[in-house]
């Protein structure tokens, strides 16, 4: 399949390379071969990139036949030129690069590491080809075989990690704002803009940057301090291929206007909506006092315990038996006489309590190690109706061929289908 698609892009007049990897995680396979192709921009310096993703099989494990056939679409209309009356006369500034993987997670990692000479050489083919560093990533899955009504952006990284947030609101702006398309995030379908619709979606989020898993394609350039975001194609509604096809084009026209990295919003925000957040300005003090507040409570009650709890004197009162002892106390020119027992102190050392709470922060990776480790006994089961009956699914396979049916690549209205077929 690698090498068809390689071919496609071949013939539009890119640069095309091919890499295989092979992991093994979880007690469980992972390999398959990206296919790839470079733009050079004629009026650029290979410095700086803008890559498009489309994985041949989304998070869902659904076959993401209009967004692989979106992509090779794009890469012949990028190619060409903005019209048909300036076919030839290019305004790029960065260069593009198409990247078609396998899957979802492995095919991605395996590419970026790769690309910043990250990876394993057992695991993972070095890249061919390579350009500048890369500015910003935009991922299209499309799985759908009919229209869609909306665009939901996925933006949850490795490890809670965020893009900036101007990347974010570029594509809410362009999607809803130009397009007209609505725009969902986090799961929430049907957005009100009530109260209780803000706070789930915040808690979505929350929880979705607490778990630290992938959420697509684009979590793999995150870490690599590259922004990066999925746009997925959801629901039954009139907005057909041209419509993403447009959105994607002016965000990458967006990226290709910036002048230096995204650097002035927020890296760190939770979303309510798409166009309403939560800034790291407003959530952090308030968490921080919260956790500042049990450690200094935890040292003052362990502090406070070395004290003795009750007065000798009125200890003694109690029973006529015992003459309470006490001691006379002089200080600044005045006399007291105060019980022995409130005057002795048992010392409270602070390193043991400090070492058990260090400890614990360690144990944290016990269960890290464990799930890194442990043998995944359910594999990854993709649903059998997104196939054909008669297809061989499986990057790299000899029995599977690939043939994209073309309608002319420059009419936009036309749509173009992938096929799997026995030869």
């Amino acid at each position: 399949i690698a090498a068809e698609l390689t071919s496609i892009l071949r013939s539009v007049g890119l640069k095309t390379a091919t890499q295989k990897y092979h992991y093994d995680a979880a007690g469980k396979v992972h390999s398959g071969e990206n296919a790839y192709a470079v733009l050079h921009a004629p009026r650029g310096d290979a410095t700086e990139a803008i890559v498009l993703v489309a994985a041949w099989t989304n998070m869902d494990g659904e076959l993401n036949q209009s967004g692989v056939a979106l992509a090779l679409t794009l890469a012949r209309y990028f190619k060409r030129g903005r019209s048909r009356a300036c076919i030839g006369w290019s305004l790029w500034s960065k260069d593009i690069i198409i990247l078609i993987t396998s899957d979802s997670k492995a095919g991605p990692q395996a590419w970026v590491d790769a690309y910043h000479n990250e990876h394993s050489p057992e695991s993972a083919e070095p890249l061919q080809l390579k350009s500048g560093a890369l500015q910003g990533v935009v991922v299209v899955d499309n799985a759908l075989n009919h229209r869609f009504e909306s665009l939901h952006i996925v933006y949850d990284g490795i490890n809670g990690q965020l893009p900036n947030l101007d990347l974010f609101n570029s594509a809410v702006a362009i999607a809803s704002g130009q397009m007209g398309i609505g725009v969902s995030l986090q799961r929430m379908w049907k957005h009100g803009d009530s109260y209780r619709e803000r706070l789930q979606t915040m808690l979505r989020g929350m929880v979705s940057q607490g778990l630290g898993h992938a959420s697509g394609p684009h979590s793999s350039f995150i870490p690599y301090h590259v922004d990066a975001i999925t746009l997925q194609a959801v629901g039954h509604g009139w907005q057909d291929e041209m419509a993403m096809g447009r959105c994607v084009e002016s965000t990458f026209r967006s990226l290709n206007n910036l002048l230096e990295h995204f650097h002035q919003s927020f890296f760190f925000y939770l979303l309510m909506q798409a166009n309403r957040f939560v800034s790291i300005g407003t959530y952090l003090p308030s968490a921080m006092l919260v956790a500042i507040n049990f450690t200094i409570m935890a040292i003052a009650l362990w502090i406070q315990s070395g004290r003795p709890q009750k007065s000798g004197i009125a200890f003694a009162m109690l029973d006529k038996s015992k003459e309470p002892e006490v001691e006379v106390v002089e200080k600044d020119g005045m006399v007291a006489s105060v019980s022995k027992a409130d005057m002795v102190v048992v010392e409270r050392q602070l390193f043991l309590p400090v070492a058990l709470v260090v400890a614990f922060h360690f144990l944290g990776a016990v269960p890290l190690y464990v799930f890194n480790n442990t043998q995944q006994e359910l594999g990854f089961c993709v649903p059998i109706e997104a196939y054909p009956t008669n297809a061989s699914v499986g990057f790299g396979a000899d029995s599977v061929d690939l043939r994209l049916l073309q309608r002319d690549f420059t009419n936009p209205r036309r749509h173009h289908y992938i096929r799997f077929y026995h030869p």
